[in-house]
C-alpha cells in the first residue's frame, strides 16, 4: 500500500511501535531468571520456566495471526501491550518461583500478540523498494528498544530490586498501549480468505508452508532466536554469579540492541550487494560465533564482545526476514504467514532455553553454550541449502 505524503509523519508512530515486543522480551528475559535465583532456582529450572514463556505463545501464534487479520493489527496491538502491562503488575506478588510456570505462559501471549500485530501493521505498508526502507526504520527503533531496555531494566533492579523492578515493565507496555491508540488507521489491504475469517488460520499457514521463500524465512527465523534466547536466558544471572553488577550485566546485554540499530538502516545497501537470505545468514552466523566464545568472556571490556557479534546478526535479519514475508504472503495472509513465524521463534525459544539449561547444569556454561553453537549452525546450512535451491525470482 504506497504512503500518502500527508501520512509521512504519523508513520513515525508505526516505525515506534517496533520498540515494544524484543524490548518488552529482552525485559522479561533479564527479570525472570534473576528474580527466580533470588528465589533458590537452579539454572534447569530457569530454563524451564523460561521456556514456559515461550511454549504457549508458540502453540497460539498462527491462530494470533489470524485474529489480528480478522481484528485489524492496530486494535490487537493495543490489546497485546495492554494485556502485558496488566499481567507484569503480578509479578512482584510472586513469592515462589513455581508461579512463574502459571504467569510466564499468559504474558508470553500477549506480549507476543502486540509484537505480531507491530510487525503485520508495518508489512502491510508501502510496496517495493520502499519495503526495505520501512522495515529497516522499524527494525531500528526495534533494536534502538532492545539497546535502551535491558540498561534500564538493569539500573531499575539494582536501585529497587528484582521483583519490584516488573513495575517498570508493567509501565512500558502500558506506555505503548496508549502509543497504540495513535496509530493510523491504514485502508487495510486485503482480507483472510472466507474459509479461514472465522478459523485459526491453520489452512492458510500450511498453504505458506509450500512457499520456499517462507522456509527460507523460517529456518532463519529459527536460528535467530535459537542465539538470542540462549544468550538473554543464561548469561544476566552467569555473569552476575561472576561478579558483576546488574547494571553493568544490563549494559552488556543492551550492547546488541546498540549494533543492531547502528547496522539496521545499511540493510538495504547490503541488500543490494548480495541476496537477502545470504546477508542474513551471514550476520547470524556472527551471532554462532558469538554463543562459543560468551561463556570465556566474563570480564569487562571482553564481555561486550558477544553481543556485539548478536547485534550484527540482528540489525540485518529482522528487515530482510520482514521483507521476504511482506513479498511472499497475500495481504489478507499476513498476520497468519507473521504468526508461522512466531509460531517457530516461540517453539525455539521454548526448546532452547529447556535444552541448554539442562546441558549448562550438567556439563557447565561452556559445554552448553558450544553445543547450542552447534545447534544453531546446523540450522544456518539447512537454510542455506533451501535458499540455494529456490527460484531465482523468489521473493529476498
Amino acid at each position: 500500500m504506497p504512503i500518502a505524503p500527508q501520512a509521512q509523519r504519523r508513520m513515525w508512530i508505526a516505525y515506534l511501535s517496533g520498540a515494544f515486543g524484543l524490548a518488552a522480551t529482552a525485559q522479561i528475559n533479564f527479570l525472570v531468571p534473576l528474580r527466580a535465583r533470588e528465589l533458590g532456582a537452579s539454572f534447569d529450572v530457569i530454563g524451564l520456566l523460561v521456556g514456559a514463556g515461550a511454549v504457549a505463545p508458540s502453540l497460539l501464534a498462527v491462530a494470533s495471526g489470524a485474529a489480528i487479520d480478522r481484528l485489524d493489527p492496530r486494535r490487537t496491538f493495543v490489546i497485546g501491550t495492554a494485556a502485558t502491562a496488566a499481567l507484569a503488575l503480578l509479578f512482584p506478588f510472586a513469592t515462589s518461583y513455581w508461579w512463574f510456570l502459571v504467569l510466564q505462559p499468559l504474558l508470553g501471549i500477549a506480549r507476543n500478540l502486540g509484537w505480531l500485530a507491530s510487525q503485520t501493521y508495518i508489512t502491510g505498508l508501502g510496496t517495493g523498494q520502499q519495503q526495505h526502507g520501512i522495515a529497516g526504520r522499524f527494525t531500528f527503533f526495534t533494536s534502538a528498544g532492545q539497546m535502551a531496555a535491558p540498561a534500564l531494566i538493569g539500573a531499575v533492579a539494582q536501585w529497587v530490586g528484582v521483583r519490584w523492578a516488573f513495575l517498570f515493565l508493567a509501565a512500558y507496555a502500558a506506555a505503548f498501549a496508549s502509543l497504540g491508540l495513535l496509530l493510523p488507521r491504514p485502508g487495510w489491504g486485503g482480507s483472510p480468505d472466507p474459509r479461514e475469517s472465522h478459523g485459526t488460520g491453520v489452512r492458510a499457514a500450511l498453504q505458506l508452508l509450500a512457499v520456499r521463500a517462507m522456509q527460507v524465512v523460517l529456518l532463519l527465523s529459527g536460528v535467530r532466536l535459537w542465539i538470542t534466547w540462549i544468550y538473554t536466558a543464561f548469561m544476566p544471572a552467569y555473569l552476575v554469579d561472576h561478579g558483576l553488577q546488574p547494571a553493568t550485566v544490563g549494559s552488556v546485554l543492551a550492547t546488541y540492541g546498540v549494533v543492531a540499530s547502528l547496522i539496521a538502516p545499511s540493510t538495504g545497501w547490503w541488500t543490494q550487494r548480495a541476496s537477502g537470505p545470504t546477508v542474513a545468514m551471514i550476520g547470524l552466523g556472527c551471532g554462532i560465533i558469538a554463543l562459543l566464545i560468551a561463556p570465556h568472556f566474563v570480564t569487562v571490556p571482553l564481555v561486550y564482545l558477544a553481543p556485539a557479534l548478536i547485534g550484527v546478526g540482528h540489525g540485518v535479519s529482522l528487515p530482510v526476514l520482514l521483507t521476504i514475508v511482506a513479498g511472499a504472503a497475500p495481504p489478507g495472509k499476513r498476520g497468519v504467514a507473521l504468526g508461522l513465524r512466531g509460531a517457530v521463534n516461540q517453539a525455539t525459544a521454548a526448546a532452547g532455553p529447556i535444552l541448554v539449561g539442562a546441558l549448562i547444569s550438567s556439563a557447565g556454561a561452556p559445554r552448553g553454550f558450544a553445543i547450542g553453537a552447534a545447534v544453531g549452525a546446523a540450522m544456518l546450512v539447512a537454510a542455506q541449502r533451501r535458499g540455494s535451491a529456490a527460484s531465482p525470482h523468489a521473493p529476498s
